[in-house]
């Protein structure tokens, strides 16, 4: 009976032998070799699964179509001749050990998280980690270099002492980059940590290229979320880092005015992030100046739907602070409260980790006094973002999903549109998905809603608590902290994990 062709030897040595597997390697090979040739069209070149199947048994000795073949050449390096036909004793000695670890890294997280994707060029050590916006941020891509992660002492795991000279050549650019590890010791566990907090570790170590991996760098749908949505934010920020210096002196201008709604065309060159924060800025500004002279104290409406979009409530430093202000200006109120409208529509279409930052903006709120209601209702979801002192004004200030315009803000004192605001929040305290007489009640009640393990989100809490955001993912742009996080982490981490 003859070898096993070449391609099948490979397949089973680079742990390639799923099709979802050999799909993301294929796809990769097409977009580089389209790139190195000057030949867009193979870009799109694919593989059936039929095919995939028929070569993958090891006994078909034919030649793959012209293009297939070429990308198939590329992807491992040999003839396609001799990739279909029987593989010598020894053919595959010294395919390389990363490039295995590094596939079955990536395919487990691209099938968990389909914002998430990674390329990798064929023999390369280092490749690229794509991270997808989906409406509010534009996507933004990160290097990622691939560890051995081996038993820890006195921790969950660490990354194998493997090639300390390589690891320093990743760490040393600037650029934004992340070590990613598989420990797949009994069932496979993701480990993800920053390069910047990775450079510090190796700075005041002794020398060592192994490091401890806590819990808290555990990659799951709280760490991911995380990272997903700092990252973008964080790039975007820093890439309209001067425009916003810029942008930032017609604020003042604009708070003059009663009522405003510039358009994105006004500075078209900004990213999603940087909208969002300029936006962001300007309503809390307008909110504080408008609520002045005010004698009772205000309830508010939120348009937040998902996690990427309430995402920077944890992250924007002016949010925090914006949060704080108001518990200082009205410390002897009646609980300041805060409704959202959340149709449960929404909440399915969102991934986990989406879901699971919209909890943690919930809970920010939440511990700095503020009463929050989620409304389900999908017919409220395009009322306007507010802050409403009963019958004597209303201050609208949009700037998520505002339809093209940076920010959309008005002074209302109209009694039936106070009317109107006054029933929106009547009805959202009414119907609320969490109703309870304390926070963990209510953040119990909402993390049902969204479908989320109540005892697994405190459990991360207390070990994101114990070691800190920073640990996990740094961020570089000066409006961006961690420091609301950590709180929220050991708010939540106060919590019993069970009833």
């Amino acid at each position: 009976m003859p070898h096993p062709s070449l391609f099948h030897v490979l397949l089973v040595e680079r742990r390639w032998d799923q099709w979802s597997v050999f799909c993301l390697q294929f796809e990769r090979a097409a977009r580089h070799l389209a790139r190195e040739l000057s030949r867009p069209k193979l870009a799109s070149v694919t593989v059936s699964r039929k095919s995939f199947h028929r070569w993958a048994k090891g006994d078909w000795y034919g030649r793959p179509w012209p293009d297939t073949a070429l990308i198939l050449e590329h992807l491992f390096n040999a003839p396609a001749a001799q990739l279909f036909s029987p593989a010598p004793e020894r053919a595959a000695e010294g395919t390389s050990a990363s490039e295995g670890r590094a596939s079955r890294t990536s395919v487990l997280v691209a099938d968990q998280w389909p914002t998430s994707r990674f390329f990798i060029g064929p023999g390369e050590a280092i490749g690229s980690w794509e991270l997808a916006g989906r409406q509010a941020l534009d996507g933004t891509t990160a290097a990622v270099a691939f560890r051995t992660v081996a038993a820890g002492a006195g921790s969950v795991a660490r990354f194998d002492a493997e090639d300390p000279v390589a690891l320093d050549e990743f760490l040393r650019p600037a650029r934004r980059g992340f070590l990613l590890g598989m420990d797949d010791r009994d069932s496979p566990r993701l480990f993800v940590v920053d390069a910047a907090t990775a450079r510090r570790a190796r700075a005041t170590s002794s020398g060592e290229a192994a490091s401890a991996l806590p819990r808290a760098q555990l990659l799951d749908d709280l760490t991911y979320g995380l990272l997903w949505s700092l990252v973008q934010l964080d790039d975007g920020l820093l890439a309209d880092d001067s425009a916003l210096e810029q942008e930032q002196k017609l604020l003042n201008t604009y708070l003059d005015l009663p009522r405003s709604a510039p358009s994105r065309r006004t500075v078209p060159d900004l990213t999603k992030a940087g909208a969002q924060w300029l936006g962001s800025t300007y309503c809390a500004r307008h909110i504080l100046r408008r609520l002045d002279g005010l004698t009772g104290s205000p309830a508010f409406w939120t348009r937040e739907q998902t996690g990427e979009q309430a995402a920077s409530w944890l992250w924007l430093r002016h949010k925090g602070d914006y949060l704080k202000a108001l518990a200082a200006r009205y410390p002897d109120a009646t609980p300041l409260s805060r409704a959202f409208c959340i149709p449960e529509a929404v909440v399915r279409q969102s991934g986990m980790y989406e879901r699971v930052l919209l909890l943690l903006s919930i809970a920010l709120m939440e511990l700095h006094g503020v009463r929050v209601d989620v409304l389900p209702k999908p017919e409220y979801s395009q009322v306007d973002g507010f802050a409403l002192v009963p019958g004597q004004r209303a201050v609208v200030a949009n700037w998520a999903r505002t339809d093209g315009a940076i920010w959309a803000v008005d002074t209302v004192t109209s009694r039936p549109s106070l009317r109107e605001y006054s029933e929106a929040l009547g009805e959202a305290r009414a119907l609320s998905v969490m109703p309870g007489p304390d926070p963990e009640a209510r953040l119990r009640a909402v993390a049902g809603y969204m479908d989320i393990d109540w005892a697994w989100l405190v459990k991360r809490s207390r070990e994101m608590s114990a070691y800190g955001t920073a640990s996990l993912v740094r961020p570089r742009s000066r409006h961006l902290t961690t420091e609301s996080l950590d709180e929220v982490f050991a708010f939540l981490a106060s919590f019993g994990p069970d009833r």
